[in-house]
């Protein structure tokens, strides 16, 4: 504006100058002058109100908004409430896994290498059980993949960057599946969740497997089916969202089952437990006596086999729980943490299965789980009672240089030449009567002490292996010794493949030493 009055002015003077009556000029200079003062207050006044009735409309506008937004807000308020307050079915429990086993119960856990086959043959059968559930449950949900989700109507809360940070926009159509589709994903979800716990602690590949539907899938569930957005108010209680989501959820869902089942179906056997020997020294805690551990040790194993007894003959003995010890607290009156460790290794996984129950799997199978490790952990305590006059020699006061035995001690070079000897001097009397036995054994002890591919805390256990190998060959008429023999060749030939010189050993004198069985 300033701008044109400054040009009006520069043409009325302009006008002037030009003007032969010097009066005339300034009669007209007044008179613009005067003309622009009143085209300049017509124009602020017209502004002026231009701007009043701009804020007039902008607060009805708002008002308007306000009382729109707050009757969205109560509507989907209202659609929410109802939304939550509707019955959708319960989950129900998948029940047990069934599992089909060969062979009797007694059989399976007869001795510690027939119980450490039975926990793989277990594993290995609820691996296959739940990766055919897994593709029922997948069978169940395609065709509800396959056919459109129900249409509904949807409120959705809307970024506003005027005066309110978050409202509710219009009513929009989106889709959600029917009751009883809802109602066999939360069983999914409880029978992912019921499998998971069998497997956690026991078989760390098929736990992993689970863990997409356990976990991200079930939270995607459990998000549909809040109140974030507001829903049709036909009480159905389920979740309307924007078209897509529900089908590419539940296709997401079809799609982690098939993985489930391919990838437990496809898995390898899980690998046997170590068959572990009691360590050749150990000392007891100061004041402990040697008399009172080996009856307290004598009581456990005994009263343990009754115990397994009742549980193959009648009803399950109370006394097996979660919370039992496969030792009865025994063995922590040695001060030498090998011998624990040593069970611990070769019972891994017991504290996981003494927490299944047969709701998770059939009574059967649990059971013969359970007492396979009961059968491990008696044949390593009776082993250990067997050596308790050499722990009570240990632990005797003695002068002068005394070796400590600690955790580490049992892979030292002085206990394995030490077994080495052993081995050699039981050995004797069988180079007289078949040299070829002897030199098989020997070329055994051997691979087992040179083996580069071998774990340092394996290479012990091995050559307690082959001394009793080696002991069975001293006395071929002894039935005891001949069935430990054929458990450590067992025990050999399954860590021969993870030896390369093992494994050759092995097989270029399997023919000699199977003659012994």
């Amino acid at each position: 504006m300033g701008c044109a009055i400054a040009v009006v002015v520069v043409v009325m003077l302009i006008a002037a100058a030009v003007s032969s009556n010097l009066d005339h000029a300034v009669a007209n200079g007044f008179n613009a002058l005067v003309w622009i003062a009143l085209i300049g207050g017509g124009l602020r006044l017209a502004s002026k109100a231009y701007e009043k009735n701009k804020a007039k409309i902008a607060a009805n506008t708002q008002a308007v908004r306000d009382k729109t937004s707050s009757e969205r807000s109560s509507q989907a308020s209202e659609w929410q409430r109802k939304t939550r307050e509707a019955k959708l079915p319960a989950p129900r429990h998948p029940g047990p896994v069934q599992l089909t086993l060969s062979g009797s119960a007694r059989d399976a856990v007869s001795d510690a290498d027939r119980a450490r086959r039975t926990i793989r043959e277990v594993l290995a059968a609820l691996t296959v059980g739940v990766a055919d559930e897994a593709r029922a449950h997948a069978e169940v949900l395609r065709p509800q993949v396959e056919r459109p989700c129900e249409p509904g109507r949807f409120l959705q809360e809307e970024e506003d960057y005027g005066r309110y940070n978050v409202w509710w926009g219009f009513e929009r159509d989106g889709t959600r599946p029917a009751r009883e589709t809802v109602g066999r994903i939360k069983d999914l979800f409880v029978w992912a969740s019921a499998r998971r716990i069998l497997f956690s602690g026991i078989h760390p590949e098929a736990e992993r497997l689970l863990a997409p539907i356990t976990d991200p899938l079930a939270k995607r569930f459990r998000e549909a089916l809040s109140t974030r957005y507001g829903r049709a108010d036909d009480g159905a209680g389920i979740a309307v969202l924007p078209p897509g989501e529900w089908e590419a959820f539940l296709g997401d869902l079809h799609s982690a089952l098939v993985a489930v089942a391919d990838g437990l179906a496809a898995l390898p056997l899980p690998k046997l437990l170590p068959l572990m020997h009691r360590p050749k020294e150990a000392r007891f805690k100061e004041h402990v006596s040697g008399e009172a551990m080996e009856q307290d040790l004598r009581d456990f194993i005994e009263d343990t086999a009754k115990l397994k007894e009742a549980a193959l003959t009648g009803p399950w003995p109370l006394r097996f729980g979660s919370a039992w010890q496969l030792d009865g607290g025994v063995l922590d009156g040695f001060v030498t943490e090998e011998i624990r460790r040593r069970l611990a290794k070769g019972t891994e996984g017991f504290e996981f299965v003494a927490r299944w129950s047969t709701d998770r799997l059939d009574a059967a199978s649990f059971a013969r789980a359970y007492l396979a490790y009961v059968t491990i952990a008696l044949d390593y305590l009776t082993e250990v009672l067997g050596n308790m006059a050499d722990y009570k020699r240990d632990s005797a006061p003695q002068s002068g240089h005394r070796i400590e035995i600690g955790g580490d001690v049992t892979h030292s070079n002085f206990i394995l030449n030490s077994t080495v000897r052993d081995i050699t001097t039981v050995l004797a009397p069988v180079a007289g009567r078949d040299d070829r036995l002897a030199e098989a054994i020997e070329a055994l002890s051997a691979a087992v002490r040179e083996d580069p591919d071998l774990p340092d805390e394996e290479r012990e256990e091995l050559l307690y292996h082959v001394k009793d190998i080696a002991e069975a060959a001293a006395e071929p008429g002894e039935k005891q010794k001949r069935g430990r023999a054929k458990l450590a060749l067992s025990a050999v030939t399954e860590a021969a493949k993870t030896g390369a010189q093992l494994a050759q050993t092995v097989t270029a004198w399997h023919d000699v030493m199977s003659k012994m069985f």
